[in-house]
């Protein structure tokens, strides 16, 4: 038989595990509450976005063989800049600008100025054929009103059987050398580019 004092026992045990349980409940809930309040606490970094910072221009420079003179070509973007620039008074002429499509673009050649420093020609690398240019380092239009005389244009139109492997520099104070080849067969022929008249000379001898 249970006693009286077994009763009381088995009444204690059982208020103690009840109390003990509710005990734990509570301070889960507790620890809960605590580490939602912290996590939402902490502020969030924020990430600064870059700024683009817009290119300078590109700056390509050709100086005339004795130094007197300086050819700028400018490249912001795909929009070309051409200057010449006379080094005693360092003032700038704006000789040309072109906008160039992504697949060309224009360098100076090495002999870009010619022997009296009145002309200079740029390469124009394009995809298919390669052009040049030829300017006035004044700035000054040439008869037609254009700033500039496509070389392959006129070639083509007078010189309609042979195609331009590449144009090397100056023979002369307005006379260009051109290398081309026959459109049928391998042979090469140099010719002189006369400014002035915008004709062809074909030369006996093939300038490499």
């Amino acid at each position: 038989m249970i006693t009286v004092r077994q009763s009381v026992e088995i009444f204690f045990i059982i208020l103690l595990g009840t109390a003990l349980a509710f005990f734990v409940t509570i301070q889960r809930n507790n620890t809960s509450g605590r580490s939602l309040f912290s996590r939402a606490s902490v502020p969030i970094a924020q990430i600064p976005a870059p700024t683009e910072v817009p290119a300078g221009p590109q700056q390509f420079i050709m100086d005339s063989p004795e130094g007197s003179k300086t050819l700028t070509l400018e490249k912001k973007g795909s929009v070309y800049t051409l200057f010449t620039s006379d080094k005693s008074s360092d003032q700038k002429i704006s000789v040309f600008q072109k906008d160039e499509p992504g697949s060309q673009s224009l360098e100076i050649p090495f002999n870009t100025w010619s022997t009296d420093n009145k002309y200079v020609f740029l390469k124009e690398i394009t995809p298919d054929i390669n052009n040049y240019l030829v300017f006035q380092a004044s700035g000054t239009l040439f008869t037609n009103d254009k700033a500039s005389i496509s070389v392959q244009e006129v070639f083509k139109e007078k010189v309609p059987n042979y195609i331009i492997e590449d144009v090397t520099g100056w023979a002369g104070n307005t006379s260009l050398i051109v290398n081309a080849k026959s459109i049928e067969g391998d042979k090469k022929v140099s010719f002189w580019f006369e400014v002035p008249s915008q004709s062809f000379i074909p030369l006996g001898t093939y300038f490499k």
